[in-house]
């Protein structure tokens, strides 16, 4: 009796709610003097660290993490439409970046930044918590061996051979966005003098595992 291989590609893959949301914030200014510049970036970044800082508690939240990079300071000087060399022009800049579990939090947190002197909101990083992802890897990896072994077996039994059983299995990773898109993130009108109102709808977290699996069965003569 030869034996007959079959080769396969398994997949599983789940949608599941973020539970956390990192996002990214950049504090930038430039003007022909220095001074003014580093002091608008410098007293805009201690704002949004001491905003931070109230909310942070790394067990709790709503901010479990926050970083918060030096400002850098720099100078050039641009050229005009007719290629003539203008004044110098100082910048300074500094990224920060923050961890929340709640979005209602965050939402709020985006509204009030947004409206401080040379603060943007670059992108938002929608994820599962740590421990929850490596469940749900471990899981999918699971169930995508499982649909691998039913693919390979519906062959076999469209052959009218036996049971197939496995011989390698290769792991090519997890593949897919590990990180949801925002789906909406948009500021709506809000009084003069106040605060911007922000809705954040997310989509869900997508993990996807793959194996590829060679699985063989006893064949005829």
């Amino acid at each position: 009796m030869t034996d007959v291989a079959i080769t396969v590609r398994g997949t599983h893959s789940v949608a599941l709610p973020p539970q956390q949301a990192t996002v990214y914030a950049t504090v930038s200014a430039d003007g022909p003097v220095a001074e003014p510049v580093l002091a608008l970036v410098a007293a805009t970044v201690a704002a949004i660290t001491a905003s931070l800082q109230a909310r942070h508690d790394s067990a709790g939240g709503p901010v479990t993490r926050y970083a918060v990079e030096q400002v850098r300071k720099g100078a050039h000087r641009p050229y005009n439409q007719d290629g003539r060399q203008l004044p110098l022009v100082y910048t300074a800049s500094a990224s920060v970046s923050a961890t929340f579990t709640d979005f209602d939090d965050l939402a709020g947190w985006i509204g009030q930044t947004a409206g401080m002197d040379g603060a943007g909101i670059n992108h938002i990083e929608w994820t599962l918590s740590e421990d929850h992802r490596l469940t749900v890897e471990r899981e999918t990896r699971q169930e995508a061996v499982r649909d691998a072994r039913r693919r390979a077996q519906d062959y076999a039994d469209a052959l009218g051979l036996g049971p197939v059983a496995v011989r390698t299995i290769s792991d090519p990773g997890l593949s897919g966005p590990v990180h949801a898109k925002v789906v909406m993130a948009r500021a709506m009108a809000a009084p003069v003098g106040g605060p911007a109102e922000i809705t954040l709808r997310p989509e869900d977290v997508e993990i996807e595992s793959q194996v590829e699996a060679t699985f063989v069965v006893p064949g005829g003569s």
